[in-house]
Parts: structure tokens; C-alpha cells; sequence
């Protein structure tokens, strides 16, 4: 009877021993590293006060999938203001609106090209938005594509390329229509954005360094189990294990209920990844991990979506058959 309390006891201290190891395998992701981007005041507010006056941001991008977001803040229902970028010209748009692609209230897409007379091109796009509205702006400069988002809506993909701004870089940009004061607030990702930022785009606000393994994080060789002690045959179900380097995720939700993934190691990275960042006040909301052989249904894909601030805590098992 003592025998078997014994290696009880054992199997579960070792148990809680390998666990303690795998998260030790696992190395701590470093968080990507942040620039402050504001407006050209060293602020994220920003009030025109006159016609045809405009600002852009303090750092300008020449490559990747950028997402930010500007508040409109006015006493007016409709705020004839227009959200866009411009490139590096060196000099702010002035009355004559230098090169720019810009989403305006009315609603039209303004368009001045490095291609174009000094005409403004416009273009119907979107709706009319004003006070309290939220414009989302997603820069794809590697595939010089730019779409805006209205309260989390796609306005559609529009005709501008940011390759026809003058010079390397592209700026976020604002400019006032009319004669009154009009006030404007930017997120580039210093805070949580108001909507979903769009699947492959980053804060603007994000370096873009990728997230990697911090090399200074190594096993504990103290944690490491000792080989010679075995878990007793007679306490385990006999049940065959499945094979490959890959963990069982399980991430508690703050209902209680318990969602299980397996997973990969890239896949749990990933995970990690996302959670570190978010928790850092980057990036997207959820996250999406493909259930795989769990697809139940005429489906060739399934993913589940977890809810950053809906997890109270998530659980990594790994396993092996090496």
C-alpha cells in the first residue's frame, strides 16, 4: 500500500518537474521594438485652424502593411476634413495640396500625383463621415495598395498607389477644408486601436522587427528531469501517445470554459508571440489557430478566434515520442 502511495507521489512531483522543463524549452519572446510617432507638434492631437492647413506624421515608411487610426474630434456633424497620406516632399501640402492620396467627408478620394497636372483628381469613395467617427487607414506599401476603414468598415480598396507620392517615404496626413478649427486625434499603436486592425498589417507605430527568441533564454539544466527516473507502468492507461515536437495548448477563458489546440512549435510561438505583444499594448485583439484535424464539417478550414482580454490563463504541454 505504501509502495503504491509512494510512486504516486512520485509520478506526480515528476510530472510537475517536466512541466516546469517545458516551459523552460520554450524560450521568453521579446517584445518588437516601438518608435513614438506623433504628429509633426509631438503630440497625437492635432488642431487645424484654417483652410487648406495640414500635418503629417514624424516618421515616414518606405516598405511593409501599416495600420493607424484618427479620431474625429468636432462640434460639427460632418467634419470637412481628409485622412490620407503624402509622400516625402520635404514641405507640408500647402493651398495647392502637394502630392497626396487623401479620403475626404464629402465622400470622394483627393488624388494629386507625381504623374498629375496641379489639378486634384477626385473620386467618389466611401461615406460621409464627421464628429466622433473613427477612420482606419491601411497602408500596404509593399503591394502599393492603401484602403480606408470607416468605425471598423472597409470603404473598399481605392485607385491610389502610394509609388506615385513624391520621394521614398509615405507619411500619414491630415488637412483641414475649411475656414473653422477642426481637431483630430491619431493612434498609431501606442494604444489599443479602437477596431480590429486588418489581417497582415502592423501599428504604424511597430519597427517591424520580428519577433524572435531571446538568446539569453536557455533551459535550466537544473530543471532538466533525471533520466533514470521513470514514471511506474502501473500508473499510466497504456493510451499510445502521439508522435512529432509539438504541445497541447490549453487556454482558459474567463468563463471558465477551456479551449484545447494542438499545436506545433511555430504555431505555439506564434501564440506566444501575439500574447506577448498584445500584453504590451501591440497589435491585433485575437488571434486566429487553425484547428486543423478538428474540422468537423464540409470545411477546408477552420480557425478559432481567442479574445485577448477574454483569457484568464493558458497551460503549454509538449510531448514527444524521441
Amino acid at each position: 500500500m505504501n509502495n503504491k502511495l509512494f510512486k504516486k507521489i512520485g509520478s506526480i512531483l515528476l510530472t510537475l518537474l517536466i512541466a516546469v522543463t517545458v516551459f523552460s524549452l520554450f524560450p521568453t519572446v521579446t517584445k518588437a521594438e516601438t518608435t513614438n510617432v506623433t504628429w509633426s507638434n509631438g503630440s497625437l492631437d492635432n488642431t487645424l485652424t484654417k483652410i487648406n492647413e495640414a500635418d503629417k506624421a514624424s516618421i515616414g515608411k518606405t516598405t511593409g502593411k501599416w495600420y493607424w487610426e484618427i479620431t474625429i474630434k468636432d462640434t460639427w456633424v460632418e467634419s470637412a476634413v481628409a485622412i490620407g497620406i503624402t509622400g516625402e516632399t520635404g514641405t507640408l501640402p500647402s493651398s495647392s495640396w502637394d502630392r497626396i492620396a487623401a479620403y475626404g467627408f464629402t465622400p470622394e478620394l483627393f488624388v494629386k500625383t507625381k504623374n498629375t497636372s496641379d489639378r486634384i483628381q477626385r473620386t467618389n469613395y466611401g461615406s460621409k463621415f464627421g464628429n466622433k467617427d473613427v477612420i482606419g487607414v491601411a497602408l500596404d506599401l509593399d503591394n502599393d495598395k492603401i484602403t480606408w476603414y470607416k468605425n471598423g468598415v472597409s470603404q473598399g480598396l481605392s485607385i491610389a498607389k502610394p509609388s506615385d507620392l513624391a520621394g521614398l517615404q509615405v507619411f500619414p496626413l491630415i488637412i483641414n477644408g475649411t475656414t473653422s478649427e477642426k481637431t483630430l486625434t491619431a493612434n498609431f499603436g501606442a494604444s489599443d486601436f479602437k477596431y480590429p486592425i486588418p489581417e497582415g498589417f502592423l501599428p504604424y507605430q511597430d519597427s517591424g522587427t520580428s519577433t524572435t527568441p531571446d538568446p539569453s533564454t536557455k533551459p535550466d539544466p537544473s530543471t532538466t528531469p533525471d533520466p533514470s527516473t521513470k514514471p511506474d507502468p502501473s500508473d499510466t492507461d497504456g493510451a499510445s501517445q502521439p508522435t512529432g515536437d509539438r504541445a497541447i495548448l490549453t487556454v482558459t477563458m474567463d468563463n471558465g470554459f477551456d479551449k484545447e489546440f494542438d499545436l506545433s512549435k511555430k504555431e505555439l510561438n506564434a501564440f506566444i508571440a501575439w500574447y506577448d505583444a498584445k500584453d504590451a499594448g501591440r497589435g491585433a485583439s485575437f488571434f486566429a489557430i487553425d484547428k486543423h484535424n478538428n474540422n468537423k464539417g464540409p470545411f477546408s478550414n477552420r480557425k478559432d478566434y481567442v479574445i485577448f482580454n477574454k483569457i484568464l490563463t493558458f497551460e503549454v504541454s509538449e510531448y514527444s515520442t524521441k
